[in-house]
């Protein structure tokens, strides 16, 4: 029997703060990498937060209705996966199984990589928090607008302490991944290291060995 996330308690919520070993710091000049379209409905830039939501996402801790309002997130990975891991989260199949085919033209996504330019500290959903709050591990691969409802309330109690949630990616395990909030933006800094479009041809060996460790193919 798969496990149910259940509804978040809000008092019990703020009263389990998170212990330092349940925290991950991401200290000045860890890089970070995101995938983002530049095109379609909604492109994004780089260096931007998403202030729309909540949407389908999982960690968005937005108030619905979904409108522009003062919560904004974005959501990278970090570390030897880092690439992987972010192909693997945005072409993520709609049904659930596994990484749709990478398409580097439609939306016109581009992998953007900057390096922090101060510390920031994020909940570990990994770690023993999450369990000590009386949720379990359904917060990454269990139903989105429940997971939704967690965000909400931890971000409601906690971000005098934390900038954002890590979890590993329930897509590509390996993957190390991070939801920030707009409590983190002090943190982006000017300029990227490196911002370049899928469909650019200095991309197609890092997609190709993507797309062989993701079981995938590209259109």
């Amino acid at each position: 029997m798969s496990e149910v996330l259940p509804a978040p308690d809000p008092a019990k919520i703020a009263a389990t703060p998170p212990k330092a070993v349940e925290l991950v710091t991401l200290s000045a000049g860890t890089r970070l990498l995101r995938i983002h379209p530049l095109g379609g409905g909604h492109p994004i830039q780089w260096n931007e937060f998403r202030s729309w939501g909540p949407t389908g996402s999982r960690f968005d801790h937005h108030i619905p209705p979904a409108h522009i309002q003062g919560r904004a997130i974005a959501y990278l990975t970090y570390g030897d996966e880092a690439f992987t891991a972010a192909v693997a989260e945005y072409f993520q199949d709609a049904s659930g199984a596994g990484v749709a085919p990478i398409n580097s033209v439609l939306k016109a996504p581009n992998m953007s990589v900057f390096e922090l330019g101060s510390d920031l500290t994020v909940l570990d959903l990994d770690g023993g928090w999450i369990t000590r709050a009386r949720g379990n591990q359904a917060i990454r691969t269990g139903s989105r607008s429940r997971s939704r409802q967690w965000s909400r309330e931890i971000y409601a109690h906690h971000t005098g302490v934390i900038q954002g949630l890590a979890y590993s990616s329930s897509i590509w395990g390996p993957g190390n991944c991070v939801a920030l909030w707009e409590t983190a933006l002090p943190a982006i800094p000017q300029r990227p290291i490196a911002s370049r479009q899928l469909s650019d041809a200095a991309m197609d060996r890092y997609l190709d060995d993507a797309a062989k460790a993701l079981q995938t193919y590209i259109l």
